[in-house]
C-alpha cells in the first residue's frame, strides 16, 4: 500500500482507492441505562397504560412484517390515548404505533389543554407504553425516539419484561443520550416562550 502524507497534519493516509484502516475501536461496549424503579403509587396507572398498548397491538395492520406493535400515551391530565402500527407496501409510509398514539393524543386537543395549564409541548406527555407480542423489550425504534423527542426527553418509556411482567422504565433521554436540541431550534425560530 502506497502511503501519502496529509499536508494538514502530517499523518500518513492510504493512497486514494485503498481501504483505510482505522485504529479506533468501532464497537464500544454498550450498557443499558439504569432502569427507573416505578413508584408503587404509579404502578396502577402504568399497568393501565401497558394494557392499553397491549389491546391496541391486537388491531395492528401488519401484512408485511407480521409484527404487531401497540403504544399508549399518558398525558399530563391522566388521559390515555393508544395507537398501533399501520404498514404500507411503500415501507417509508408505514405509521409506527408510537406515532399513532401521539397523533391520537394531539387530535384530542392535548397541546391546547397543556397550554391552558401553563405547560409546554415538552411537559404534555408523561409516559408512553410500547408493546409488541413478539418483541423482547418496550424500547422504541430510532425513528420513534426522534418522533417522541419532539415532545420532550423527560417522558417515561415503559413496558413489561416478558419473563416476569415486571415494569421496565427509562426516560426517553436515557434512550437518546445526545438528542437533537429541539428546544433550542424552536427558540431560534419563535423566540423563548
Amino acid at each position: 500500500m502506497t502511503k501519502h502524507t496529509c499536508s494538514c497534519a502530517g499523518h500518513s493516509v492510504a493512497a486514494p482507492g485503498t481501504p483505510l484502516k482505522l485504529h479506533t475501536t468501532r464497537r464500544p461496549a454498550l450498557k443499558l441505562p439504569k432502569l427507573i424503579t416505578v413508584a408503587k403509587r404509579d404502578e396502577p396507572i402504568y399497568r393501565q397504560l401497558i394494557d392499553a398498548a397491549k389491546k391496541a397491538s391486537e388491531d395492528a395492520y401488519q401484512p408485511y412484517s407480521q409484527f404487531n406493535v401497540g403504544a399508549a400515551v399518558l398525558t399530563f391530565d391522566g388521559q390515555i390515548h393508544s395507537g398501533f402500527n399501520v404498514e404500507n407496501c411503500g415501507y417509508s409510509q408505514t405509521i409506527h404505533a408510537e406515532e399513532a398514539a401521539v397523533t391520537n393524543a394531539l387530535t384530542s386537543g392535548l397541546l391546547k389543554r397543556a397550554a391552558s395549564h401553563g405547560l409546554s409541548q415538552f411537559e404534555a406527555i408523561l409516559a408512553v407504553a410500547v408493546y409488541a407480542p413478539k418483541g423482547s423489550d418496550p424500547w422504541p425504534c430510532c425513528n420513534c425516539r426522534q418522533f417522541l423527542g419532539e415532545f420532550g426527553y423527560d417522558m417515561h418509556i415503559i413496558g413489561e419484561q416478558p419473563a416476569d411482567g415486571k415494569i421496565l422504565c427509562l426516560t426517553l433521554g436515557q434512550l437518546v443520550p445526545f438528542p437533537f436540541p429541539i428546544k433550542e431550534v424552536l427558540e431560534s425560530v419563535r423566540g423563548p416562550r
